[in-house]
C-alpha cells in the first residue's frame, strides 16, 4: 500500500488553500516541568525515608546479634574460668549455675533468632502455597529439586550452627561484623566458574543497523568474537580479583579466629569459619536456590473446564511449596541439633544442667532480666528489626525504590555497624541493651583481621554492587519476580537479601546473564493496541478521545528518544459503526476525518485509504511513531453494535496480527545469519499472547498517557491477571451530572475496591480498560456467539463488557482495579438518556451476577481468587438491589412518621399504589410517557426526601437528648433513674454510614469534592432505587440501545416539558372518554375521494386498488394541478430518470416501475436513498415481492446530504439540491437573488403546492433544503473540506492475494456477516423477553411485598399480650448492611494502601518507573 498525497494545487483550487501541518507548542510545558520536579522531590523524600528505616533496622539487627554472641562468649569464658578454679564453695556453685543458665538462655535466644524466620516462612508458605485457595496454582517442585533442597537444608543447618554458636562468639565484635560478608565468596566462586563456560552476547552485540534502508544485519563474525572476547576478559579479570580478595579474607579470618581462641577450640573455630561461610554462601547461591525451587518445565494445570498450558517463564514458581518443605525440615533439624548439643557441649547445655534435663529451660530466658542479668530487650530488638527490615526491603522493591531501600542501606550497613561497634567498644560505660566484647588492644592480629574484613567487604561490594544496583523489577511485582525464595534470615539479614535478589528473566547465574538468546527475546517488548468503538458521538467527544491518543503517541515517542532500549509498540484502531455506505462516508465519518488535523496534528492530505471487505479503512501516523487506523464499517457488510466491533478488533489482533508476527518470527529464526537482508514485517517487535495487550476505549473518553501506562503495571506484575480497569470520572453539567459524580465515586471507592481485594473485579468497562490477549483468546469463541435466549440477550447485548468479564472470571483469570489510572467520559445530562442507559446497565448487571451465583461451584474450582464467601457477598448485593424499592418505601415512611406523625402503613400503601400504576404505564404505555412520568415523579420524590431528611434529623436530635439525659441521670448524685435509653438502630447506622463516607473522602484527597454531591444522591434516592428499577424491569423486552440512537441535538428535555406532555395526553384521553360516555349522534366518516388512475406500469397485476388513505395522500401531494401558466416554467428534462436509476431498476428486474418513480420525483439514486416506508407506500407498488426488493436495495444506496450553507443565489441553492429544473419557476415567483434566500427559508408545504411543485420527493427535498439554509459552523466547514479531500483521494483495494483481505473475508463469512432480519427468530425472542419481564416483575413484587409485610407484622401484638420486639428484624437488617458496608470499607483501606505504593512507585522519572 502506498500513501496518497494530494497535490497542493488541486487542494487549493478545491478548498481555497492548503493545510499547514503545525504542531503547536503546548502551554503546559512549564507545568509539566514543575510537576516533574515535584515528583522527583517526592521520590527522593520517600526514598530517604525508606533508606532511614531499612538502614536502622539492619544496623540494629546486626548489632543486637553481635551483642548476644559477645555475651555468650563472655559467659562461656566465665564458666570455663570457674571450672578451671575448681572451687566447690556455695558461692562458686551458685555462680556456675547462674552462668550455665545464662548461657542456655543466650543459646535459646540465638536459636530463636534463627528459627523465627523459618517459622514465618513456614506459615506463609502453608497459607499461600499449600493450604490457601491459590495453592493449586503453585506447582510442587520436582524430585530433583526436593533432594537438592533437602541436602542444602542439612548443610545450611550445620553451617549456621557452627558459625552462630562457635565461630561468631569467638571473634571480636568489630571483626565479627566484617566476617558476616564472607558468605559472598562462594557466590563469587560459582560466578567465575560459570562465566568461563557461559559468556554473554546480547542481540545488539552481533546486530548492526543499516541506516540506508533502516534494517538490521548481523555483524561480521570476527567483530562479534572480538566483542565477546573483550567482555569475557573484562568480566574474568574483575571477578577473579573479587574472588581472590574474598577467599583470602575468609582464610585470614579463619586463621585469626583460631589463634585468638582456646587451644581446644582452634581446630573447630578455624575450620568452622571457612566451612560455615563457604557452605552458607554455596547453599544460598542463585544456582542452588533455583535448582531447589525448580518446577516442571512444561506444566498442565486445570482451572475448572479450562486447561492452560504455560511456558516456564509464565508458570508460577515452586518457591512456596519448596520453602514449605525446606523450612519444615530445617525446624526439625534445629531441634535435633539442640538435643545433640545438650549431650555434647557442656558449656552451653541448653536442656540439661548437673545431669538434670528440663524443658523449662527453653523459655526461662523470657522472664526478662531475672535469669542472671539476661536481657530480653536485645533479643526483641533483633527479632523486630530483622522482620521490619525485610518488610520494608520488600516494599522498596515493590515500589521500584530498590536503590534507596535495598541496595544502598545494605551496602552501608556493614561500615555503619562497624563504626557504631567501634564507638561502643571504646566506651567504658555499661550499656544495658548493646554490650560488646572489648577490643583486645594487645592483640597483634587485630589490624590484620580488620584489614581482612575490609577486603572482604570490598569484595562483597564489587560482587553484588553492580548487579543489585542495576537490577530492577516490575512495579508491584510478586515475590518470585523480586526474590528467589519467600524468606529472610535473621543472622545474615543483608547478606541473604542481596543473595536472594531475583535474577533477570532468562538469567542463569548471579552477576551474569543468559547465554546467547534468541534474536526476538527482548525484555519489555510489549505491543499495545488502543481499540476504540464509535457510533454517533459529537465532535467534542471525538476530539477529546483523539487528543488523548495524540498525547499517548507523543509520550511513546518521548520514551523512545530517552531510552533506546524502550521497545513498547502502540497502535490505535477506531471502529465506527455505519461509517461507510458503499463507497461513501457518512456524516460521522466525515466529522471524525475533519478532526484529525486539529487533534492529531497530522496532514489530512497524507493518508492511506483502502476498501476492505467490511467497508473502508483510513490510516495515518501519529507523531511519526504511532499509527492510527480508522475502520469504517458498512452495516450491509458487517454486523453493527459495540459487541461486534469488539469481536472485530479482538479477532484482528489475536488471529491476524499476533499469528502473522509469530509466523514471521519463525521465518526469522530460519533465516541464514550470513544473509545481507532480513525478512521484513511492519511489526518490529515480537508479539505473543502474553506480551500483547488491548486497551479498549469509548469514543468520548479522555485519558492521559500515564493512566494507560499504569494499567500495564498491574498486568505485568502477575501473569494470571486478565484485565485491569481504571477510575472513571463523569463529565457534564447539571443536577443529573452531580448525582452521577457521587454515584461513580461510591461505586469505585467501595464496590470495585472490595471486589479487587476480596476476589476479583466483575466488570472492566470497555470505556477504558486493558486486556491481556491470552485471556481474550480463551473466551473469544464464546464471546462471538449469537443470542439464543432471553437471559443471553441481557448478558450479551445489553451488557457486553460485563459479560466479557464474567467469561474471563469463569476461565480462571483475575481482574483488577487500578485507582491511580483515571479517565473521563461524558455522562447523560438528560433524564431520558440517563434512564435509557441504566435500563441496559441494571438488568445486565443483575443477570451477570445471577450467572456468577448459579455457576458458583464451577467458578470457585476454576478461579483461585473466587471463594464461596465472595459469592455470598455478591448474593447479598443482588438481594439488596432486589429489595431496594421496599427499603426506599420504609425510609420515606419513617421520615413522614417523624415529621408529621403519619402511620407508616398509610405512606407505604400510597407508595405501593404509585409503583403499581407506574409499572402498568411501563407495560402498556408509550415509551416517552414512561420517561415523562419518571421525570415528574423524580421532582416530586425529591421534595418528599427533603421532608424525610428533616424527619431523620428530628430523630437524631431526640436520640442525642435522650442519651444526654440518661448520662446526666446516671452520673448525678442521688437515686439512679430508669435503665439507660439506647440510641435507635437507624441513628447508629446513619452515624456509621456518614463516618465511613467521611473517612473514605479523607482517603481520596484528590476526589474530596465528590462528597459535596452527597445531598443530591440522597434527594434522588427514590428515583434511583424505586422508579428506575421499575422502569428497568418493565422494559426488559426493549431491545433498543437507548442512547445515541439518533444524532444528539444537544438539548435537554426539562421537567416542565414532560409535565406538559403528560397533561396533554391526560386531557386527550379525558376528552375521548367524555365523547364515548355522552350521547351524541353518530356521524358517519366522510368517504375518501376517488383515487385518480395510476400509470399503467404502476398498477397491481390483479388491478386491486391501493388503500384509500394512500390514494388520498397521493391525490393531495402528487396530482394537484399547478396554477395556470406555471407548468411551462418547469424544465421537465431535468427531472427525467437518470441512467443510474434505470440501471438500478433493471438490475432489480423492476424496470416497469421507472415511470412511477419519475412521476413522484425520484429521478436520482440520491433521492431514492432518502426514501422512507411511507414514501414507498405512496408509490403504489402493490406487488409485495417487488416492493420489498426495491425497499431493501434502496437502503444500500448513498444519499446526498445537504450541507448547511448560504449559496450565492437561489439557482445555486437548487443546483446543490439537484432540483435546478425549478430555477425558472422560482424566478417567476420572486425568488432569485441571495437576499431572496431569506424568503425561501420560510417556505411551507402549502407554498410549494401553490407554486405548482407537487412531486413528493421534490417537496421533501426542498423543505429539507430550507432548513439547511444557515451559516455553517466551524465543524461543518471542516467537514466540507474533508469531504473534498476524500472525493479527490485515490482508493486502493486490498489485493486478492493479500492475507489481510483473506482474513477479513473469512471472519465475515464465519462470524460477522449480517443476519437477515427475516430469518432471525425475533418474534420468538421477543416473546421470551416478555415472559422473562413478567417473571422478574412478579418476583420483585413478591419479594418487596414479603419484606414490607414482614416488617409491619412485627409491630402488631400477638394474642393481645405478647408483642415481638419491633426492632428485631430492623436490627438484623441493619446489622447485615453494616457488616457489608464495613467489609467494603476495610477492603477500600487495603486497596488504598496498594494504590499508595503504586503511586509512589510511579512518581519520578518514567525511565526509572517503567524499567525492569
Amino acid at each position: 500500500m502506498e500513501s496518497y498525497r494530494m497535490q497542493e494545487s488541486a487542494l487549493e483550487s478545491s478548498v481555497g488553500g492548503s493545510y499547514l501541518l503545525i504542531r503547536p507548542t503546548t502551554q503546559t510545558d512549564e507545568d509539566d516541568q514543575s510537576k516533574a520536579r515535584c515528583s522527583k522531590i517526592t521520590k527522593v523524600v520517600v526514598g530517604m525515608l525508606l533508606f532511614s528505616i531499612v538502614i536502622t533496622c539492619t544496623v540494629l539487627s546486626k548489632l543486637s546479634l553481635i551483642s548476644l554472641t559477645s555475651q555468650l562468649n563472655d559467659t562461656i569464658g566465665k564458666i570455663r574460668q570457674i571450672e578451671l578454679n575448681n572451687s566447690e564453695t556455695a558461692t562458686a556453685t551458685a555462680t556456675a549455675t547462674a552462668m550455665h543458665n545464662r548461657a542456655a538462655g543466650l543459646f535459646w535466644q540465638l536459636l530463636f533468632i534463627i528459627l523465627i524466620p523459618q517459622f514465618v516462612t513456614f506459615f506463609r508458605a502453608l497459607f499461600f502455597g499449600v493450604c490457601g485457595k491459590q495453592s493449586r496454582t503453585f506447582p510442587w517442585p520436582t524430585r530433583r529439586a526436593i533432594v537438592t533442597g533437602a541436602v542444602a537444608s542439612v548443610f545450611e543447618v550445620a553451617a549456621m550452627t557452627i558459625f552462630v554458636f562457635y565461630v561468631l562468639p569467638r571473634l571480636p565484635s568489630s571483626v565479627a561484623i566484617l566476617a558476616l560478608g564472607g558468605v559472598f565468596s562462594a557466590q563469587a566462586l560459582l560466578d567465575s566458574v560459570y562465566l568461563k563456560w557461559s559468556p554473554f552476547i546480547r542481540h545488539h552485540d552481533y546486530m548492526e543497523v543499516d541506516e540506508h534502508n533502516n534494517s538490521t544485519h548481523p555483524k561480521g563474525w570476527a567483530a562479534a568474537w572480538r566483542k565477546r572476547g573483550a567482555r569475557l576478559l573484562e568480566n574474568k579479570f574483575s571477578r577473579m580479583i573479587s574472588l581472590f580478595l574474598q577467599l583470602a579474607s575468609v582464610i585470614v579470618l579463619a586463621v585469626i579466629a583460631a589463634l585468638q581462641c582456646d587451644s581446644r577450640d582452634r581446630a573447630l573455630v578455624g575450620c568452622g569459619t571457612a566451612f560455615s561461610l563457604l557452605v552458607l554462601g554455596a547453599v544460598w547461591s542463585s544456582k542452588v536456590q533455583q535448582e531447589s525451587h525448580r518446577a516442571p518445565k512444561m506444566a498442565e494445570r486445570t482451572l475448572g473446564s479450562n486447561v492452560i498450558r504455560e511456558r516456564e517463564h509464565v508458570l508460577p514458581t515452586a518457591g512456596f511449596k519448596s520453602s514449605f518443605i525446606n523450612s519444615s525440615l530445617q525446624i526439625v533439624l534445629y531441634s535435633l541439633i539442640t538435643v545433640l548439643l545438650s549431650l555434647v557441649d557442656h558449656d552451653i547445655n541448653p536442656l540439661c544442667h548437673n545431669d538434670k534435663c528440663s524443658l523449662s529451660r527453653v523459655f526461662a530466658w523470657t522472664a526478662g532480666t531475672t535469669v542472671s542479668g539476661l536481657s530480653f530487650d536485645t533479643f526483641l530488638i533483633q527479632i523486630l528489626s530483622s522482620f521490619f527490615g525485610y518488610a520494608f526491603m520488600w516494599i522498596s522493591c515493590t515500589m521500584v525504590l530498590h536503590r534507596w531501600g535495598l541496595a544502598l542501606p545494605l551496602y552501608l550497613c556493614t561500615p555503619i555497624s562497624f563504626f557504631v561497634c567501634f564507638i561502643v567498644s571504646k566506651c567504658d560505660e555499661n550499656f544495658s541493651i548493646v554490650r560488646f566484647s572489648k577490643w583486645c588492644s594487645d592483640s597483634v592480629y587485630l589490624e590484620v583481621a580488620l584489614t581482612a574484613g575490609a577486603m572482604l567487604w570490598i569484595g562483597q561490594t564489587s560482587t553484588m554492587c553492580v548487579y543489585v544496583w542495576k537490577k530492577k523489577n516490575l512495579i508491584l511485582a510478586k515475590d518470585n519476580a523480586m526474590f528467589l525464595t519467600p524468606r529472610y534470615d535473621g543472622v545474615f539479614l543483608e547478606q541473604y537479601m542481596l543473595l536472594n535478589r531475583q535474577v533477570a528473566k532468562g538469567n542463569k547465574s548471579r552477576g551474569t546473564v543468559a547465554p546467547p538468546v534468541a534474536i526476538d527475546d527482548t525484555p519489555r517488548a510489549r505491543t499495545i493496541f488502543v481499540c476504540s468503538t464509535m457510533y454517533r458521538e459529537d465532535s467534542e467527544e471525538m476530539k477529546q478521545m483523539l487528543s488523548s491518543v495524540y498525547q499517548l503517541g507523543l509520550h511513546y515517542q518521548k520514551r523512545k528518544d530517552e531510552d533506546p532500549d524502550y521497545r513498547d509498540h502502540f497502535e490505535s484502531h477506531i471502529f465506527l459503526d455505519g461509517g461507510a455506505s458503499g463507497t461513501q462516508l457518512n456524516y460521522f465519518a466525515l466529522q471524525l476525518f475533519s478532526l484529525f488535523g486539529e487533534t492529531l496534528h497530522v496532514d489530512p492530505k497524507v493518508f492511506q485509504r483502502i476498501d476492505t471487505p467490511y467497508g473502508c479503512q483510513l490510516s495515518w501516523d501519529v507523531a511519526d511513531v504511532m499509527p492510527i487506523y480508522v475502520h469504517l464499517k458498512d452495516s450491509f457488510k458487517v454486523k453493527n453494535k459495540k459487541r461486534w466491533s469488539q469481536v472485530m478488533y479482538m479477532n484482528y489482533v489475536l488471529n491476524f496480527r499476533v499469528k502473522r508476527n509469530i509466523r514471521n518470527l519463525r521465518n526469522w529464526r530460519l533465516w541464514d545469519q550470513r544473509a545481507t537482508a532480513a525478512p521484513c514485517d511492519k511489526d518490529d517487535v515480537r508479539m505473543d499472547d502474553n506480551n500483547t495487550f488491548i486497551l479498549t476505549t469509548d469514543a468520548d473518553i479522555q485519558f492521559t498517557p500515564e493512566s494507560a501506562t499504569v494499567l500495564l503495571d498491574r498486568l505485568d506484575s502477575d501473569p494470571k491477571v486478565g484485565a485491569v480497569c481504571s477510575r472513571t470520572h463523569p463529565q457534564g453539567s447539571g443536577p443529573l451530572y452531580w448525582y452521577q459524580v457521587f454515584d461513580y465515586a461510591i461505586g469505585h471507592w467501595f464496590q470495585k475496591s472490595a471486589e479487587d481485594i476480596l476476589g476479583t473485579v466483575l466488570c472492566c468497562p470497555g470505556c477504558f480498560s486493558v486486556f491481556r490477549c491470552s485471556a481474550l483468546r480463551s473466551v473469544l469463541d464464546t464471546y462471538s456467539t449469537e443470542v439464543t435466549s432471553a437471559s443471553e440477550f441481557l448478558t450479551k447485548d445489553m451488557g457486553e463488557d460485563r459479560w466479557l468479564c464474567t467469561l474471563l472470571v469463569e476461565k480462571g483469570w483475575r481482574l483488577l482495579y487500578c485507582a491511580i489510572s483515571e479517565n473521563y467520559t461524558h455522562c447523560p445530562e438528560s433524564m431520558d438518556e440517563f434512564f435509557k442507559q441504566r435500563r441496559r446497565w441494571i438488568p445486565s448487571t443483575v443477570a451477570n451476577l445471577s450467572l456468577l451465583i448459579s455457576h458458583a461451584s464451577q467458578i470457585t474450582k476454576g478461579n483461585d481468587r473466587i471463594s464461596m464467601l465472595f459469592v455470598v457477598f455478591e448474593a447479598i448485593m443482588v438481594f439488596s438491589t432486589a429489595i431496594s424499592p421496599a427499603t426506599v418505601m420504609m425510609v420515606i415512611a419513617a421520615g413522614f412518621t417523624s415529621s408529621f406523625g403519619i402511620e407508616p402503613t398509610t405512606t407505604i400503601a400510597l407508595l405501593l399504589v404509585f409503583c403499581l400504576l407506574y409499572a402498568a404505564v411501563c407495560l402498556y404505555g408509550d415509551p416517552q410517557l414512561q420517561l415523562d412520568i419518571a421525570q415528574v415523579s423524580t421532582l416530586l420524590f425529591s421534595l418528599l426526601m427533603g421532608v424525610v431528611v428533616v424527619g431523620y434529623v428530628i430523630n437524631i436530635e431526640q436520640d442525642i437528648q435522650n442519651v444526654t439525659a440518661t448520662i446526666l441521670n446516671w452520673t448525678g448524685e442521688g437515686a439512679r433513674g430508669p435503665l439507660p435509653t439506647f440510641i435507635q438502630p437507624s441513628t447508629i447506622y446513619l452515624f456509621i454510614y456518614v463516618l465511613v463516607f467521611l473517612v473514605a473522602t479523607a482517603l481520596h484527597p484528590s476526589e474530596w469534592t465528590c462528597i459535596l454531591h452527597f445531598i443530591w444522591y440522597i434527594i434522588a434516592l427514590p428515583s434511583g432505587y424505586l422508579v428506575l428499577l421499575i422502569y428497568s424491569a418493565a422494559n426488559l423486552d426493549n431491545r433498543s440501545w437507548g442512547t445515541r440512537e439518533a444524532a444528539s441535538s444537544g438539548g435537554q428535555v426539562g421537567v416542565y416539558k414532560s409535565a406538559t406532555r403528560i397533561a396533554e395526553k391526560v386531557w386527550t384521553r379525558a376528552m375521548l372518554c367524555l365523547d364515548q360516555c355522552t350521547c351524541r349522534p353518530v356521524i358517519p366518516p366522510l368517504l375518501p375521494p376517488a383515487m385518480p388512475p395510476l400509470p399503467e406500469n404502476c398498477k397491481d397485476p390483479l388491478s386491486a386498488p391501493p388503500l384509500p388513505s394512500l390514494a388520498h395522500e397521493a391525490d393531495e401531494t402528487c396530482f394537484m394541478q399547478p396554477e395556470a401558466g406555471r407548468a411551462d416554467l418547469v424544465d421537465r428534462r431535468e427531472f427525467q430518470l437518470t441512467a443510474d436509476v434505470h440501471r438500478w431498476l433493471d438490475t432489480l428486474e423492476c424496470g416497469q416501475y421507472a415511470q412511477c418513480f419519475e412521476q413522484h420525483g425520484y429521478h436520482t439514486v440520491h433521492l431514492i436513498a432518502d426514501m422512507k416506508s411511507e414514501d414507498f407506500d405512496a408509490l403504489g407498488i402493490s406487488e409485495r415481492g417487488h416492493r420489498l426488493r426495491i425497499e431493501r436495495e434502496a437502503k444500500r444506496l448513498t444519499s446526498l446530504p445537504i450541507e448547511r450553507a448560504i449559496p450565492d443565489d437561489v439557482t445555486d441553492w437548487l443546483q446543490k439540491l439537484e432540483l435546478q429544473g425549478y430555477s425558472r419557476l422560482f424566478n417567476a415567483c420572486g425568488y432569485s437573488s441571495k437576499e431572496d434566500l431569506e424568503s425561501v427559508k420560510g417556505l411551507t408545504m402549502d407554498d410549494l403546492k401553490k407554486m405548482g411543485i407537487n412531486k413528493r420527493a421534490h417537496q421533501q427535498r426542498l423543505l429539507q433544503g430550507t432548513k439547511r439554509l444557515a451559516y455553517p459552523s466551524a465543524v461543518e466547514v471542516s467537514i466540507s473540506q474533508s469531504k473534498v479531500i476524500l472525493e479527490n483521494s485515490s482508493k486502493q483495494e486490498v489485493e486478492d492475494e493479500d492475507e489481510e483481505k483473506l482474513f477479513w473475508t473469512g471472519l465475515l463469512r464465519t462470524t460477522l456477516e449480517p443476519m437477515k432480519a427475516t430469518f432471525m427468530s425475533d418474534v420468538e425472542l421477543k416473546g421470551k423477553l416478555k415472559s422473562l419481564r413478567n417473571t422478574v416483575l412478579c418476583v420483585m413484587l413478591l419479594i418487596n411485598l414479603m419484606w414490607i409485610v414482614l416488617i409491619l407484622t412485627l409491630k402488631i401484638p400477638i394474642s393481645g399480650t405478647y408483642k415481638i420486639p419491633e426492632q428485631t428484624l430492623t436490627l438484623l437488617f441493619l446489622f447485615i448492611y453494616t457488616v457489608v458496608l464495613l467489609i467494603q470499607f476495610l477492603a477500600m483501606i487495603v486497596h488504598r494502601c496498594i494504590t499508595l505504593v503504586h503511586y509512589l512507585a510511579r512518581v519520578g522519572p518514567q525511565s526509572e518507573a517503567d524499567a525492569f
